[in-house]
């Protein structure tokens, strides 16, 4: 019998981690209908070890051994080998809320006709835990024009215009039915270094005739300061210039399908611009201003102006609506609208002080 959940873990470098995350699994998954698939991304330190240890203890764990090739390809990888009906994909320094396996069969067996069931889940940032809640009600959504305000989200949560103050990029909050990826052939992007789940979820929520919210808090997502996402990144511009451009090129090809009413393009192109905006503020904590970047203050201060000529921010900056973007982005449009990379760096300074 064919499992209905499979949940696709990829691992690299958490052996600090790992025991934590599977622990919260084995013991919720143990005689349900589930599987878990590790995917060893070539962690060069014991994590790899450890997974199997796991796998050689519980016969529904598989453990997937490979080159390193990044989270993307992993979490592919584990697409194509799943066998369950639904797939559900946690990071490996996470780990499950107790009794949220069962919540998750529960709510894919009661909603067999979703393409996306999304959930709420807890943040974990230093012993202290908040509830990580997207929307005040749960909702059952159908229909693009609809469901075109979670695609935004996807972007630019704040683009839902639903008032949901959480991301809704993460994979870990939502469970999808795999003949829906697959007939609309989703995957994660190798070829994107970067906001790979974003770009994801965007393709999910353009897609899908039927999503679901559930209110439960099936997810502990442990903030790690110095984690890969908040390390120093010398080439993020130029990663998320990346990202830029596929977005550019899925939104041009998907307008042209008629996917979207007019209305609901520029909705879509507003919220690509807050979050090319919104990503350009993060580029000063990660490169731009990041104490790793030994270049002097003034090349600094150049190389942020340069950023801002260059396409597509100078669009974003200049065609972005003032009243789309979250009131700490508006004092940056309007620093990156004159291209005045001195208050770029005094914005960054006063955040980094006010935190």
């Amino acid at each position: 019998m064919f499992p209905q959940i499979s949940i696709i873990i990829p691992v690299y470098k958490v052996e600090k981690y790992l025991n934590k995350c599977l622990d919260s699994i084995v013991n919720q998954v143990k005689g349900k209908e589930a599987e878990v698939i590790i995917i060893d991304d070539g962690s060069p330190d014991s994590s790899g070890e450890i997974a199997d240890r796991y796998a050689s203890e519980y016969p529904f764990i598989k453990v997937i051994h490979k080159e390193n090739e990044g989270v993307a390809s992993a979490r592919n990888t584990g697409i194509d080998l799943s066998e369950g009906a639904w797939l559900y994909f946690m990071d490996s320094d996470d780990w499950m809320a107790e009794g949220a396996i069962d919540i998750l069969l529960c709510k894919t067996k009661e909603n067999p006709g979703a393409d996306v069931i999304l959930m709420d889940a807890w943040k974990n940032v230093d012993g202290k835990e908040d509830g990580w809640e997207h929307f005040r009600e749960e909702f059952s959504l159908e229909g693009r024009q609809k469901i075109s305000r979670l695609q935004r989200g996807a972007l630019y949560f704040p683009g839902t215009g639903m008032g949901t103050k959480i991301p809704l990029a993460a994979p870990w909050d939502k469970v999808y039915r795999k003949k829906f990826l697959d007939r609309c052939q989703i995957r994660f992007k190798q070829e994107l270094k970067v906001l790979d789940d974003m770009v994801f979820n965007m393709e999910v929520f353009g897609e899908a005739d039927n999503v679901v919210y559930c209110k439960e808090k099936i997810y502990h997502y442990r903030y790690v300061p110095d984690s890969i996402t908040n390390s120093y990144k010398p080439d993020r511009v130029s990663q998320d210039c990346q990202v830029w451009k596929y977005i550019n090129n899925y939104m041009a090809e998907y307008f042209q399908r008629g996917s979207l009413d007019e209305r609901d393009e520029e909705e879509l192109t507003q919220a690509y611009y807050c979050r090319i905006i919104k990503s350009f503020s993060i580029c000063c904590r990660l490169c731009f201003f990041n104490p790793l970047n030994k270049a002097g203050l003034k090349e600094k201060i150049k190389y942020v102006k340069e950023t801002l000529g260059m396409e597509p921010y100078r669009t974003a900056f200049r065609e972005v609506r003032m009243k789309k973007a979250e009131w700490k982005l508006k004092a940056v449009i309007l620093m990156g609208r004159c291209r005045f990379g001195v208050g770029i760096y005094m914005l960054h300074i006063a955040q980094s002080i006010l935190g």
